[in-house]
């Protein structure tokens, strides 16, 4: 009888935990950035009530819209091991072309146009060097970062060059209270989003990070999948040139420098790797909002802008060594079990 009990009985099943460990390691990034937002919204309001006022909450998600959009693509480049230091550059020389081309008349959704292929065909170009010579992105894009910054000064001759019209739909178009930049960062992030978390592309990116030589024996078309994370980068440059366009009413040859920085500093803020095969979208947002609001804190506590540059400096040094030591970390802990 106790036999027959013993054979019987089901063995008991665990109940599922709410907290899994990809779960704890999101929030262990996420909150700590959420804190970081909160905590200097409520430093900044206790200076100037106006800084959580819906007017400034609206400029600051415009200033940020510029950096939110390049942050989408360059973190389909960091996932996938890959970097691209030229974007700041190539915003420049969008920007000064699609000027040019709306001084001569041009339709806008043909700058627009113009833009976005200028920014993808240099995707196109740093993929296919990277993947098939095997150039070194940081070298390869570094060198690119000199040449269009050089190209948009010499278009330009120095000079921002204004727009007499055009554009203004960037200026005074709005929907459901989010206005016309933002509202192009949040279509960008969700598609984004969607592309690189559930998508087989995707998950291609990422293993392409975690391990390439693994992922090509895997049957993930490697060559292909720099390409085109390359590819959706430079077009999303070329999209940030023309919305920073509309906002300064002007092509400046200097609209993007150290823009590179800042998306990076944003992105790896937000959990990202550098040596590839992690990060994500919403980290990545809350590491661009965390930035908008530093900028516009510093300008509400009336800190000199000789310090700007030292913050976010500042900023992406911790953001690096915090998410080395954590790299570290998990290594550890790999020895440890094998």
């Amino acid at each position: 009888m106790q036999t027959t009990e013993m054979a019987t009985a089901r063995p008991r099943v665990a109940a599922p935990r709410l907290l899994t460990p990809a779960i704890r390691e999101h929030l262990y990034v996420y909150l700590p950035l959420v804190v970081i937002l909160i905590g200097l919204s409520v430093i900044a309001a206790s200076s100037n009530a106006a800084f959580l006022s819906g007017s400034n909450i609206e400029r600051m998600l415009v200033a940020s819209s510029v950096l939110g959009i390049l942050a989408v693509g360059q973190t389909f480049l960091l996932v996938g091991g890959q970097l691209d230091l030229s974007v700041g550059s190539l915003v420049s020389l969008g920007s000064v072309i699609t000027a040019k081309l709306l001084v001569g008349n041009v339709p806008d959704i043909v700058a627009v146009l113009v833009s976005v292929a200028v920014g993808a065909g240099a995707g196109i170009v740093w993929g296919l060097l990277v993947s098939l010579l095997r150039v070194p992105p940081f070298i390869l894009t570094l060198g690119g970062l000199a040449v269009f910054a050089s190209i948009a000064l010499t278009l330009a001759k120095s000079t921002p060059i204004a727009l007499p019209t055009g554009l203004e739909w960037l200026q005074s178009g709005s929907l459901l209270g989010l206005r016309t930049p933002t509202l192009i960062w949040l279509l960008c992030l969700v598609a984004g989003g969607v592309l690189l978390h559930f998508t087989r592309f995707g998950r291609n990116v990422y293993a392409l990070g975690a391990n390439e030589e693994a992922a090509f024996l895997s049957g993930v078309a490697t060559t292909r999948t720099k390409v085109l994370i390359f590819l959706l980068n430079g077009a999303l440059a070329g999209l940030a040139a023309v919305i920073i366009t509309g906002r300064v009413s002007a092509g400046d040859p200097r609209a993007g420098v150290g823009l590179e920085l800042m998306v990076i500093a944003a992105i790896v803020l937000g959990g990202a790797s550098l040596a590839g095969g992690r990060g994500s979208m919403i980290g990545s947002t809350l590491g661009v909002l965390v930035l908008g609001v530093v900028a516009s804190a510093l300008t509400f506590l009336n800190v000199p802008d000789s310090y700007d540059q030292f913050v976010f400096g500042g900023i992406l040094i911790v953001a690096v060594s915090v998410t080395a030591a954590a790299e570290f970390r998990r290594r550890r802990k790999v020895r440890l079990r094998a």
